[in-house]
């Protein structure tokens, strides 16, 4: 256990003070912040032209969207980043082989490439999300709740869990192919994949089974719920979709089924339970699927 700590001290200490890691958590920043301003902007100017509505107290729900939109596509993008080069950057510089050379055991380097990853990607959830809190506090002076704090921490947790799914896979492109250009470019095929594909060719699969709207014809809910339906069971195959539902039953404080009633956040958590499930069984398999390859492949 000693020699994993000490692999992961070794590889958290080069990817944080790395310029990729830093370029990436000065983007995500930015992101923030941008999507922060847009926001302030538009209740200064729904004030200005509603002088008597009052400055919305709800802080998470001004937060909700941004945490959710910005998360769910910087996440992938962390993990393939970090990911892409874990075994075949190594090996294409002839490090791998000289660790190896070591008394060091493979499934120590491995687990100890995940572990600091998982600290690499905490620290910079951490470091932005906390960043653009403080921020939206100063300029918005709206302070959370204990409650919306909660809910907004453990959303970065899974957030967290998300990026390293994504470097899960990214990781297991790494280990399997001897170039970190084949890898990289797998990686995107595979985000491109799971965030734009999927998604069109569900919509486009739904509109031929059961289109919601005929025209000259009145909207019909049922129609709408089959809709619905076919594009959700579609997409659940996706990390993104259950990524997605877990942040839309912790970040709102009322439940799917009645929109009047607050929820508690056990409730949201049970809602999001086989979203969660889904999400850390796919971790684990691309994390399991990489260290079984890592392990029995010969490295020259």
């Amino acid at each position: 256990m000693a020699d994993v700590f000490a692999v992961a001290s070794k590889e958290f200490s080069d990817i944080v003070r790395s310029k990729r890691f830093i370029i990436l958590i000065v983007i995500f920043g930015l992101i923030m912040t941008i999507a922060m301003a847009a926001i302030y902007i538009q209740v200064i100017q729904a004030m200005s032209s509603l002088p008597e509505v009052p400055m919305p107290q709800a802080f998470l729900g001004m937060m909700a969207l941004i945490l959710s939109s910005t998360l769910s596509s910087f996440a992938p993008v962390m993990g393939v980043a970090l990911g892409c080069d874990t075994i075949s950057g190594e090996r294409e510089k002839g490090t791998l082989k000289l660790v190896l050379a070591q008394p060091v055991y493979r499934d120590t380097v491995i687990n100890g490439k995940f572990l600091a990853a998982i600290s690499a990607v905490s620290l910079a959830t951490l470091i932005t999300s906390l960043a653009s809190v403080g921020i939206s506090i100063i300029i918005i002076g709206v302070t959370p709740t204990a409650g919306e704090a909660i809910r907004m921490a453990l959303f970065l947790l899974f957030s967290v869990l998300f990026t390293m799914t994504y470097y899960g896979i990214s990781t297991f492109f790494s280990t399997i192919l001897k170039k970190t250009s084949q890898s990289v470019i797998l990686s995107i095929v595979m985000w491109a994949v799971f965030t734009f594909v999927i998604s069109i060719v569900a919509s486009l699969i739904a509109l031929t089974i059961a289109p919601p709207y005929i025209p000259g014809q009145p909207l019909d809910e049922e129609s709408m719920g089959r809709y619905t339906a076919i594009v959700e069971a579609i997409s659940s195959i996706t990390p993104n979709y259950h990524f997605s539902k877990i942040g839309q039953y912790l970040l709102s404080p009322y439940t799917p089924t009645a929109p009047q009633e607050e929820a508690s956040i056990m409730s949201s958590l049970m809602y999001a339970g086989p979203n969660i499930v889904v999400l850390v069984t796919v971790t684990a398999l691309v994390f399991i699927f990489s260290y079984i390859t890592f392990t029995r492949q010969e490295v020259r």
